[in-house]
C-alpha cells in the first residue's frame, strides 16, 4: 500500500503527500528502515554486501544498485531496488545528505527552485556540460563525485529520467515499444533513433548523448556492453579516455556486435562536436583560430538553462506527446540538428583541398578522427547526410565510401552536395595514404619499406610510393593505378 502511495507521490493530496515524503526521507536516508527492501535484499546483502555496513543511503544502496543486474540477484530485490531510485527521482527532499554535503555550493548557487531530485541532477548535469563548452570548472570535484554516481544510475534506465521519459512518450511507443525499461535498452533505442524522434525528445537526449561522451565511465551502455573489452585492452587507461582506447581496438575479436553499436554512435557524437574531442581541441587550437575562425559558435542551445520539467506531472500523458500524428520527421531523411561537424569539417576541408600546411600535432589528431569515420560511413556526418538517397539505392551490400568513389567516377552521382563530400573524401585520400583504408592496406609493406622515414600529411608518404614505380609490390601498383584513375577524375 505504501509502494503505491510513493508510485501516486505527485497526485497525492498535500498532508498525505508530506507524511509519505516524511517516511521516505527516512528510508532514504537509512534504507535499513525499508522493511519491504531489507526482507527482499538481505539475501543479496550477503552475497554482494558483506562488507557495508547499514544506516549508509550512499554505501548500501550504492552496493545494491552496482550489482542489481548480475545474474544472482533476486528479481524481488531487483524490483524493490528500481522502486527506491524511481521514487527517489520524484522529491529534492529525497536527495542524500551525503549529496548535499557535497553540492550545496552548486546547488544553492545554481539549482534554487527545483522540486525534484531529478530536476537538481539534471541542473547539474547541464553545468557539467556547459563547464566543458566553455572551458570552466564551476562544479567542484567532490560535487562531481557524487554527480558521476548519480548520472550511472541516471543511464541505466528511462524510469529513473522523468523528464526525459515524459518527453519521449510518444517516440519510445513508436520506435522501442518491444523494449523494456532497464539495462539501457529503452535510451540505447532513442539513441540509434536520435535524428527521427520529436524535437522536445532530440532537445533532452542530445544532453544525455553529449555527457556519454564527456564522462564516459558514467554510460552505463557503454560501460557494461563493452566490460570485457574495457577489462583486457583499457583497464589502464584514464577512464575519460576509454572511448579513444575502445576506438583502437574496435577490430579485436574480443570486441562483441553491441558493444561495436554502441561505440560506433558514441564516436558518431565526437563527430559531431569538435568541442567534445579534447586531443583535437588542444592540438588544433592555433590552425582552428587560423583557419576555422568563421565556424567557431560562442553559444548555442547547451549554453542555456535547462528549460527541463522537473517531473512534478511525469505520471501525466501531454497532448503533444500523445498524438503520433505530431511527429514529422517520418521521412527517414538524416537530420541535421547537430553542431553539424563544422569545426571538424573545416580542418578536413582545409587538410585536403589548400597548400595550408596544418601543425604535425593537429594532423596527427586529425587523421585520428578521419580514420574513425571510415569505420562506418554514418561516423562521416556530412557524407552521409548529404549522400543518403545514392548509398541507399546504388550502394547496398559492398563498401559504401569505395562505392560513392565509383558512382562519382562514372559521373552518376547527381546531387550537387553528395558530389562535393565525395570529391573531399577522394582529396583526404591523396593527402594521406592512411585514410584510404584499400590504399594503406594494399601498400603497408612498401611504406614501411621505403617511405617510413616521410612525415605523413600533404601527401608525402604517397609522392614518395608514386615515386617508387614498379619497385613496389604488385597488389601496392593494382591499387595505386585505380587511385590514379579516380584522382584524375576530380576537378581541382
Amino acid at each position: 500500500e505504501f509502494k503505491c502511495l510513493q508510485k501516486k507521490y505527485n497526485k497525492l493530496e498535500e498532508k498525505c503527500k508530506a507524511a509519505v515524503r516524511n517516511y521516505t526521507q527516512m528510508t532514504m536516508s537509512d534504507p535499513t528502515f525499508d522493511f519491504l527492501l531489507m526482507k527482499a535484499c538481505k539475501p543479496m546483502m550477503q552475497t554482494f554486501c558483506t562488507n557495508i555496513e547499514g544506516g549508509n543511503e550512499n554505501d548500501l544502496m550504492r552496493c545494491l544498485v552496482k550489482h542489481k543486474n548480475e545474474q544472482k540477484m533476486d528479481f524481488r530485490c531487483k524490483a524493490g531496488i528500481d522502486h527506491h531510485q524511481i521514487t527517489s527521482m520524484k522529491d529534492e527532499a529525497f536527495l542524500s545528505q551525503q549529496f548535499r554535503g557535497k553540492c550545496s555550493i552548486e546547488v544553492n548557487e545554481h539549482c534554487v527552485g527545483k522540486k525534484t531530485k531529478a530536476g537538481v541532477i539534471q541542473c547539474l548535469a547541464d553545468l557539467m556540460l556547459r563547464d566543458v563548452l566553455k572551458k570552466q570548472n564551476t562544479i567542484k570535484e567532490s560535487c562531481r563525485d557524487e554527480l558521476r554516481f548519480e548520472l550511472l544510475q541516471r543511464s541505466e534506465s528511462i524510469d529513473f529520467d522523468p523528464s526525459l521519459a515524459k518527453a519521449c512518450l510518444n517516440d519510445i511507443r513508436r520506435f522501442c515499444a518491444d523494449r523494456t525499461p532497464g539495462n539501457a535498452q529503452i535510451l540505447d533505442c532513442l539513441k540509434e533513433n536520435h535524428n527521427k524522434v520529436s524535437a522536445p525528445c532530440f532537445a533532452r537526449l542530445r544532453k544525455r548523448e553529449k555527457l556519454d561522451v564527456i564522462l564516459p565511465e558514467n554510460d552505463y551502455s557503454l560501460m557494461s556492453k563493452c566490460a570485457a573489452v574495457i577489462q583486457k585492452y583499457c583497464s589502464n587507461d584514464n577512464k575519460q579516455n576509454v572511448i579513444s582506447c575502445l576506438r583502437h581496438n574496435i577490430n579485436q575479436d574480443v570486441m562483441p556486435n553491441v558493444c561495436r553499436r554502441i561505440l560506433y554512435h558514441r564516436l558518431m557524437v565526437l563527430n559531431s562536436d569538435a568541442r567534445f574531442n579534447k586531443g583535437l581541441i588542444e592540438n588544433c587550437q592555433r590552425d582552428i583560430n587560423k583557419l576555422c575562425q568563421s565556424e567557431i559558435i560562442d553559444q548555442d542551445s547547451d549554453d542555456k538553462d535547462s528549460d527541463e520539467d522537473d517531473g512534478d506531472n511525469d505520471d501525466k500523458d501531454t497532448d503533444k506527446n500523445d498524438d503520433p500524428n505530431t511527429n514529422t520527421d517520418d521521412d527517414g531523411d538524416v537530420k541535421d540538428r547537430e553542431m553539424g561537424g563544422r569545426i571538424i569539417q573545416c580542418l578536413r576541408s582545409k587538410y585536403a583541398d589548400t597548400p595550408d600546411t596544418l601543425e604535425s600535432a593537429c594532423v596527427s589528431e586529425l587523421i585520428d578522427v578521419i580514420q574513425t569515420s571510415k569505420l562506418d560511413v554514418k561516423l562521416d556526418i556530412r557524407l552521409y547526410k548529404s549522400c543518403r538517397k545514392s548509398l541507399t539505392n546504388a550502394c547496398t551490400g559492398m563498401d559504401q565510401e569505395d562505392c560513392l568513389k565509383l558512382l562519382y567516377q562514372n559521373g552518376k552521382l547527381e546531387d550537387g552536395d553528395c558530389k562535393e563530400q565525395v570529391k573531399r573524401i577522394i582529396r583526404e585520400g591523396q593527402a594521406d595514404i592512411h585514410v584510404d583504408r584499400a590504399l594503406s592496406f594494399a601498400c603497408q609493406a612498401d611504406v614501411l619499406k621505403y617511405c617510413n622515414d616521410i612525415p605523413i600529411g600533404s601527401g608525402k608518404q604517397l609522392q614518395c610510393l608514386l615515386s617508387m614505380g614498379k619497385s613496389v609490390t604488385s597488389q601496392c601498383q593494382t591499387v595505386l593505378e585505380k587511385r590514379r584513375e579516380l584522382w584524375q577524375s576530380v576537378s581541382f
